[in-house]
């Protein structure tokens, strides 16, 4: 079950082959329900008049707006007194034509925001573009303030001297140096700081010999006698969030945690390894 906070705003997208609604609540997108329509094409079927076609397709038109707010409206009401707006948006005009045509539920009509958005589809993704443009009607959430950080470090990094870095070795090097300003942290890092030593050889008992880990994954092998099983014992564990956000405090670094959910979590979790950091000045 979706949590909803007090922060939460509906969304909802539509035109004429399909629709979408959900909500943006704390750092979350939630797509509830895609629905398509069964709005003929414009060619008619032979035999039927011009006139009765038309109507044919108004009247599939309708029902289908009708069908698509019915269910966002159903959805939304238990949780109205939480939701601060509804943002409509859309590729075309049907987006306006559902608004001034009383479509919506009269409770969810009265929370619907004046402005309506473009957007390029009426699917997950046009959502999900909803919650970008409109991202300053949305100023309570944090989703927007997470896109406007990642945003930040995407930009410095193509610069010819970049102050952002990523990966969890070049983000320890600059914690270390006290040359990160903003720590990026995905939601979606797991796994533990395991130092270990191999019982036979002894590696691991004067240089440290640290591995990351998930709970689920075994220790690996000796790298210098090739030792497996219980010839590898555990000396010391701790969570590589709690760590780099130990060390980020102690040099006045500001940590923030990026969801999963958005397109700019998912890029940070896949394409940067799910640590990233804008600096103070650039490493060279």
């Amino acid at each position: 079950e979706m949590l909803i906070d007090k922060k939460s705003y509906a969304l909802f997208v539509i035109d004429r082959a399909e629709a979408a609604y959900g909500i943006a609540t704390g750092k979350r997108i939630h797509v509830q329900e895609h629905l398509v329509s069964n709005i003929m094409g414009k060619h008619r079927q032979g035999g039927q008049s011009a006139q009765r076609f038309e109507r044919l397709i108004e009247e599939a038109a309708h029902n289908f707006f009708k069908r698509a707010t019915e269910h966002a409206s159903s959805y939304w009401l238990p949780h109205l007194e939480n939701i601060q707006a509804v943002i409509v948006g859309g590729p075309g005009a049907t987006k306006d034509f559902v608004v001034k045509n009383d479509y919506f539920h009269h409770e969810i009509a009265k929370k619907i925001a004046k402005a309506t958005f473009d957007v390029g589809y009426s699917n997950e993704s046009g959502v999900r573009e909803l919650v970008e443009n409109a991202g300053q009607l949305m100023g309570e959430i944090e989703l927007d303030a997470e896109r406007q950080v990642m945003n930040r470090f995407l930009e410095e990094l193509i610069r010819a001297h970049p102050k952002a870095t990523y990966g969890e070795a070049m983000i320890k090097q600059a914690l270390t140096q006290g040359a990160v300003d903003t720590l990026l942290v995905s939601e979606g890092l797991r796994g533990n700081i395991i130092q270990l030593q191999c019982k036979k050889c002894g590696h691991g008992r004067e240089e440290p010999w640290e591995v990351r880990l998930t709970r689920q994954q075994e220790f690996p092998s000796c790298p210098s006698c090739g030792a497996s099983g219980d010839s590898i014992k555990e000396l010391a564990s701790h969570s590589i969030i709690e760590s780099l956000s130990q060390m980020a405090e102690e040099s006045n670094s500001e940590v923030t945690y990026i969801s999963i959910d958005t397109e700019e979590g998912s890029q940070l979790m896949q394409g940067f390894g799910g640590l990233a950091a804008i600096l103070r000045y650039p490493m060279m």
